[in-house]
């Protein structure tokens, strides 16, 4: 009698059991939710109360591609330092850069925030994911690769592949089709960082297509986002993480099982003393400074920070001096009073040209490649940023979009002019330092030089061959409206048809 009686109590029961559940969770959850509203260490900060209660907000922003707008809305309503999350400021001062990202005072910059640089983000022994300690060793030994001597010695590389860059653009306007500019960037940008970090290129120019990699390397900023999202609900992370689709997971892995091929590849060549990344670290390797698993971590990174952020820029760039007329015409009166012709563009002679170089500031500035920063998190004895003084744990971070788009800091932030960049009396007050698309600190990017001149050979050379028009009139007033930003921006096609100068 006692297992029928029993069965018929738990059963009799169960609805209340299911209901003290329920009603413990939300209790649990209202609690939490007042605590980090009136309580949290952060709630002197000002934002929006709706995203201090909890991290949801954020990450739906996060996967809707609109992170970036709510950062700045937000700036724009309650100052340069907001609370986006509970344990999350968002800052856009120049002194921000500084006490975030700098070291300063014997002071080490503050440590990367771990629920971003997560372990199934990139390789652990990447420079991305390395302490301190041995990110500036690996750091060291890759410094000769991306110096102006060695950038000049790669130089030939890079006109190799412009020109069949402009050869395949002028076939097909030669034959009236239009070209989608954002697809041809990234097939130059790819095959370049694949000349020079693994001695041979995608064939993207010659095939007219992306390789198979260069897809996996798209689809890498949107897992980067949905991984983001995943590690801001830290210790539910790993769980949560099983529920992502197994493709993006698949992908992820596959592009890093592709780059060790290529790396190992490259380094296997008896050394023929190219002049290109590898083969610095090579000698690196040799001289022990770094060792062979730790060159070979570093692929993933160099066709992901080398390739897509640069084609982005140089989309934009095109697309901004494409809209403003008077602007492209001061460009071009620059690159004739500098040059005989397009056999003489050279990249010494790109980088003494002060209005190429503002275009391409104020393209970073207007519309930055990564519009949400990098988090740092505050150390165990806190810190102080922008004048605050902060607890231990803190994530702390500076929204490019937020920061270069804020009234605060620009002038008429929301137009693009470039002469903001030279001197121009209209803009005294326009805090140019806080413009930093590059990051600054001992963890900026170490391929800053090689990206302006990519770009700038790129964008010359386009421009001095041919004229350009819209292919469709609403690519000119609508092609820049709603578009999302998942690790970085991802600019729709801008179709352009192209016609050789005379």
């Amino acid at each position: 009698m006692a297992p029928p009686l029993l069965l018929e109590i738990i059963l009799s029961t169960s609805h209340l059991v299911s209901w003290s559940w329920v009603v413990g969770l939300v209790t649990i959850a209202l609690t939490k939710i007042l605590y980090n509203i009136f309580f949290h260490p952060l709630s002197k900060f000002p934002g929006p109360r709706l995203y201090a209660a909890s991290s949801i907000p954020i990450a739906l922003a996060q996967l809707r591609g609109n992170s970036h707008t709510i950062a700045k809305n937000a700036h724009d309503l309650y100052g340069p330092v907001v609370r986006l999350a509970p344990n999350e400021l968002s800052f856009i001062s120049k002194q921000a850069w500084q006490d975030i990202y700098a070291r300063r005072n014997g002071r080490p910059a503050l440590p990367r925030d771990r629920k971003f640089f997560n372990d199934m983000l990139v390789e652990p022994q990447s420079m991305t994911m390395m302490n301190d300690t041995d990110h500036s060793r690996l750091r060291r030994a890759m410094n000769p690769a991306f110096s102006t001597r060695a950038l000049q010695g790669q130089e030939p590389i890079l006109q190799a592949n412009v020109n069949l860059l402009m050869k395949q653009l002028q076939a097909r306007g030669e034959k009236g089709l239009s070209s989608d500019l954002r697809t041809w960037y990234n097939y130059a940008t790819f095959d370049l960082i694949g000349d020079l970090a693994f001695g041979e290129t995608f064939n993207c120019l010659a095939t007219s297509r992306l390789h198979e990699w260069v897809e996996l390397v798209l689809d890498h900023f949107y897992t980067s986002t949905l991984l983001h999202v995943v590690h801001r609900f830290s210790p539910l992370h790993k769980v949560l993480a099983m529920l992502l689709p197994p493709s993006l997971m698949e992908k992820r892995n596959k592009h890093s099982a592709m780059a060790l091929e290529k790396i190992r590849r490259r380094t296997s060549q008896v050394s023929s003393e190219r002049c290109d990344f590898t083969e610095h670290l090579m000698r690196a390797v040799g001289e022990g400074t770094i060792t062979s698993d730790e060159l070979d971590s570093q692929a993933t990174i160099l066709i992901l920070a080398g390739s897509e952020t640069t084609s982005i820029a140089l989309t934009y760039a095109t697309y901004f001096l494409m809209t403003h007329r008077d602007s492209l015409e001061k460009l071009r009166t620059e690159l004739k009073a500098n040059f005989s012709s397009e056999g003489d563009i050279d990249i010494l002679s790109l980088n003494r040209l002060e209005y190429l170089q503002a275009i391409l500031q104020e393209t970073l500035r207007f519309q930055p490649p990564i519009a949400n920063g990098f988090p740092r998190q505050t150390p165990k004895d806190g810190a102080i940023v922008d004048g605050h003084v902060l607890p231990a744990g803190v994530s702390v971070n500076i929204n490019q979009w937020a920061a270069f788009r804020s009234s605060d800091n620009f002038s008429r932030p929301d137009e693009f002019i470039p002469e903001r960049w030279l001197g121009d009396e209209r803009f005294p007050k326009d805090n140019l330092d806080v413009c930093q698309p590059f990051s600054v600190g001992p963890r900026n990017c170490i391929g800053k030089k090689f990206a302006y001149d990519s770009m700038k050979l790129i964008l010359s050379r386009l421009l001095w061959r041919f004229d350009s028009e819209f292919e469709k009139e609403s690519d000119r007033t609508e092609w820049l409206q709603g578009q999302g930003a998942f690790a970085s921006f991802h600019p729709p096609p801008l179709n352009v048809v192209l016609q050789k100068r005379a």
